[in-house]
This record gives structure tokens, sequence and C-alpha cells, in this order.
């Protein structure tokens, strides 16, 4: 097992876990049940996430890059190219049927 991300919340930890068991790998998170013990303050340095196969680093720091690039850049709300639903634009996957939007 490798630490592949070191989360500010809960939140984030979650959003980067979706990407990459999205992208096929297997990754879970620690920490999060520690929050409740911290209180009002933020808990950094308490969540990250793990992935199992040492191999697949690259390509999960690769998963996390792409996202995190997504987060920076504003991006125009669209329809999925699979199912049609409209997606806001801050979303690189269709909510209704997992589609990796473009």
């Amino acid at each position: 097992m490798i630490r592949i991300y070191q989360a500010q919340n809960i939140i984030d930890a979650q959003l980067v876990l979706d990407e990459l068991r999205a992208g096929g790998l297997d990754a879970f998170i620690k920490g999060q049940h520690l929050v409740g013990g911290v209180g009002e303050l933020p808990p950094g340095g308490v969540i990250s996430v793990w992935i199992s196969v040492e191999q697949h680093e690259q390509r999960a720091r690769d998963i996390i890059e792409d996202f995190e690039a997504g987060q920076r850049t504003e991006q125009p709300a669209r329809y999925c190219g699979s199912c049609g639903e409209f997606i806001e634009g801050n979303f690189g996957r269709c909510w209704n049927c997992s589609a990796v939007l473009n």
C-alpha cells in the first residue's frame, strides 16, 4: 500500500477517491474516523488516500493531477455525450451515467 494523496478534509479525500476508483484503481481513505475527535479545528494531515497496488502509483498520480487541473479551470456547463444529461461545468464525469466528459 502507498499513500497517494494527503487531503485537506474528508470531502477532498472522497472526491480524489472517486476519481481513482473511476480510473479502475483500488483505493481507500485512511483517517476519516479521526475527524470527529479533532473538534472545530480542521484535521490537517489526518486524512489521506491510499492505493493498494504500488505499481499503480504513477497512474494514480496522473489521475489526481488531471483532477486537480480540472478543479482549477472553469469549465462551461454542457450535455453528456453518452446520455444527454445536463452537467454543470465543474464536473468531470456525468452524474447520471458516469461517462467521462470532454
